[in-house]
């Protein structure tokens, strides 16, 4: 009986991502108490990557789900990736930001909002080097958004 209690608490010592991925960030060290809920791994899935670009609040109105997009990687020189427009915003990016913006003086200036679009990657090759750095988390891309006219 004392051989399963001491089996069934290692077992609790084990820790299983939800699926295959690369660790970007360690949160915890060796020698740190866990509790539920508490972070100890980013895990990213590098075989399905996407963008966040933020579009101006003028501009996002022409965009629309599945619309094509050619996206340019600052580190992977002359190679364009394809995807597609998987997800526009809600709500401006400044709604999330942690010191949101304050106008007690009573003076207005307008500015201009960002709505972030989640863009979809097809068939990025993440773990290809031949034509440059392989794709990661956090790069700079440019991306050019090709709208349906109607």
């Amino acid at each position: 009986a004392q051989l399963a209690v001491i089996e069934t608490q290692l077992g609790n010592t084990k820790i299983f991502a939800p699926g295959a991925g690369v660790v970007a960030r360690k949160w915890v060290v060796p020698g740190d108490i866990v509790q539920p809920g508490l972070s100890i791994f980013t895990v990213f899935d590098l075989a399905n990557l996407w963008i966040t670009a933020n579009f101006e609040e003028t501009k996002v109105g022409s965009i629309r789900l599945d619309d094509p997009v050619r996206v340019m990687v600052d580190a992977r020189k002359g190679l364009a990736l394809e995807g597609r427009v998987e997800l526009i915003g809600a709500a401006a990016a400044s709604r999330f930001s942690l010191i949101p913006p304050n106008n007690a003086s009573g003076n207005f200036t307008k500015i201009t909002q960002r709505i972030p679009v989640k863009i979809s990657i097809e068939a990025a090759r993440p773990d290809s080097t031949a034509s440059g750095a392989p794709l990661l988390p956090g790069m700079s891309a440019e991306v050019k958004i090709r709208v349906k006219r109607t």
